[in-house]
């Protein structure tokens, strides 16, 4: 479950911008868009958050900036060498912040206890890295590092101060000598088995599901066909419901991995995809050979019962478009993990996307409590039966920086029509197009 996630100097976002999934306590609206956390009866979560604004405004930067941290948190420690230089890119248009670290923060709940985990990290060096931990909503501080360079204290080579708190158990010390300035400690700890950090590393790695907006990827939805027979039976249920033709779907391939393939990923990771399947794997090591196999949809003759094979190739965008994200929709909503979608619309009709959003906001279809973050510019999504205010948000450039805001800021009435307010410039984040004469 994610809680909220803030992110600051990072590309188009130079001060401090958060998107929260906390439901506000005033909104009593679509109440079914809403969950409890555990251990906390005074907090709810909603199910999904849709986030628009024009071009340019920095929506794509935001789910890049989840993909930055949860990229370092998995790899930072086993694929990243001395010398390599930190994914991360500060706000340009400024003299002070250019020179200044990127800041990630997010707060979250994994196996009913609730974490914020944050870090601070330029190409060069990470500069800050924290943990604080809520077992039974009591505040434990786990770990901190600070880089001190000048602090005579410590070596030149070195230049961290580090603190640990009671609450962290295991082998501590030991992992701290590993971490380099450019990985982080929460890496090192899950790759040495650490019980109490590895989980950590499992909710970057396992909960947190992105798509961009291109079809890149249908490796994770072939795997769901081939490996999971209850989902495989959802999946054709939901082509054939979107009325893209489709009756049946073959593949004519084995997705286990080879002992070729598993030679050439490391111990510390083949361990996570024997305990979870091989789905997560495939979706991000063996997409050229996936894409390279043949995937048949069955369509019926319009004239008799008899059926006709075509390659998925020949299929429309969209078609192919839903096939790549279906695998996730159904295992994200199985699981409860969450999902993140640039530009949710690409080459999907409306009705299709607003069909999609509502299982996430349906308790009787998402029973785990999945969460669904997306970009969209799609207005037909915006209706007060689709969304409650504090599930919709807003980016717009001020002073060539990203704004983040709520919808909630508006106080919008219950009448109001929002994609008609919003089309008018009443919340803002809109282009501002002066002819386009050429």
């Amino acid at each position: 479950m994610l809680v909220e996630f803030s992110v600051e100097n990072y590309r188009s976002i130079q001060e401090k911008q958060t998107l929260s999934m906390v439901a506000a306590d005033n909104e009593t609206m679509l109440d079914s868009n809403t969950f409890p956390v555990p251990n906390n009866d005074d907090l709810r979560l909603v199910t999904s958050a849709a986030i628009y604004g024009p071009n340019a405004s920095g929506k794509s930067n935001l789910l890049k900036a989840i993909q930055v941290l949860k990229n370092l948190v998995i790899t930072s420690a086993s694929r990243m060498q001395i010398r390599d230089k930190l994914p991360v890119e500060p706000f340009k248009l400024n003299s002070e912040t250019a020179k200044k670290p990127s800041s990630f923060e997010v707060i979250f709940i994994h196996e009913k206890i609730r974490y914020e985990y944050g870090v601070s990290l330029n190409r060069e060096r990470v500069f800050e890295e924290w943990l604080i931990a809520y077992p039974n909503e009591i505040q434990e501080n786990w770990f901190a590092r600070e880089y001190l360079p000048d602090n005579p204290k410590f070596e030149p080579n070195e230049g961290y101060k580090w603190s640990f708190g009671k609450g962290l158990k295991g082998e501590k010390r030991r992992i701290q000598k590993f971490v380099r300035s450019n990985s982080l400690f929460i890496s090192h700890a899950a790759q040495n088995n650490h019980p109490q950090l590895r989980e950590i590393f499992k909710y970057f790695s396992e909960r947190i599901n992105i798509l961009e907006h291109r079809y890149t990827d249908i490796g994770f939805s072939l795997s769901i066909l081939n490996n999971d027979i209850s989902l495989r039976e959802n999946f054709i249920k939901l082509m054939l419901k979107a009325d893209v033709g489709i009756s049946d779907i073959k593949i004519d391939i084995d997705p286990r991995l080879t002992s070729e393939d598993l030679s050439e990923i490391d111990p510390f990771h083949l361990q996570f995809i024997n305990e979870k399947g091989n789905l997560h794997y495939m979706m991000d090591e063996t997409l050229d050979t996936l894409e390279e196999s043949d995937i048949i949809t069955i369509h019926k003759m319009n004239d008799s019962d008899q059926e006709v094979e075509f390659d998925i190739v020949d299929e429309s965008t969209g078609t192919k478009r839903l096939f790549e994200i279906a695998g996730y929709w159904l295992y994200v909503l199985q699981n409860g993990e969450i999902l993140i979608i640039d530009e949710l619309e690409t080459s999907l009709h409306s009705v299709l996307s607003k069909a999609l959003i509502k299982m996430f906001n349906n308790p009787e279809i998402n029973k785990n409590n999945a969460q669904l973050i997306f970009t969209t510019h799609d207005t037909t999504l915006l209706d007060d039966e689709t969304f409650r205010p504090d599930q919709i948000w807003f980016t717009e450039k001020d002073n060539s920086m990203t704004k983040l805001y709520p919808l909630l800021d508006f106080r919008p009435r219950e009448d109001e029509s929002l994609q008609q307010g919003y089309l008018l410039g009443r919340y803002g984040a809109i282009p501002f197009i002066n002819g386009l004469r050429i």
